[in-house]
């Protein structure tokens, strides 16, 4: 004679809990809702990446008038150029001041403040390789942040972080110190 077994159907443990399915199908809802937003928010990106905007340029620095600029992907393909590196940007804009390009600003925004700041640490340590035509002179705190200043090329050259941005002013000597504080002024 074989052993009773229990009904399966009528076992209390098998059964689902009181509210189990309401909980599962809410949990369900919110994890297609978020799938949902990732994918927009991840479309978005691909869109901002695949057609950078125009950054903001200053319309004069040190004096000198903004005589020639090239903005969105055509200043994006200018720095991944001089990079030979591809950043994740969204935005862009080079600049040329005064007659003799005696001032020129290259400025990138990405995602986040957050990938803007790897950007910078990124270039510093590609600059520190010494395979680059700068020098490093050093960093000063400016207003609560890092400027990085560098030396080459018979210019003076600075680069820092503006929130999701990451701007290079390049300047001959004589207005090296005025296109700096008013570039930083121009990208608090």
């Amino acid at each position: 004679m074989e052993p009773a077994r229990a009904d399966p159907v009528a076992s209390p443990h098998l059964l689902p809990r009181r509210g189990e399915g309401r909980r599962a199908a809410i949990g369900l809802m919110a994890l297609g809702g978020a799938t949902l937003v990732l994918g927009l928010l991840w479309a978005l990106t691909l869109k901002w990446l695949s057609d950078p905007a125009a950054e903001d340029l200053p319309p004069s620095l040190a004096g000198l008038a903004l005589r020639s600029a090239g903005y969105g992907a055509e200043a994006v393909a200018e720095v991944a150029r001089l990079h030979s590196k591809q950043f994740p940007l969204t935005t862009g804009a080079v600049g040329n001041y005064g007659p003799q390009t005696e001032v020129s600003v290259w400025a990138t925004g990405t995602l986040s403040g957050f990938l803007a700041r790897a950007m910078l640490n990124q270039m510093g340590e590609s600059i520190a390789q010494g395979d680059s035509p700068f020098d490093p002179v050093g960093m000063s705190a400016i207003g609560g942040r890092p400027v990085y200043e560098l030396t080459g090329m018979g210019q003076t050259h600075y680069y820092f972080q503006s929130g999701a941005r990451v701007v290079w002013v390049a300047a001959s000597p004589e207005v090296a110190s005025t296109a700096l504080r008013e570039a930083l002024a121009f990208y608090p």
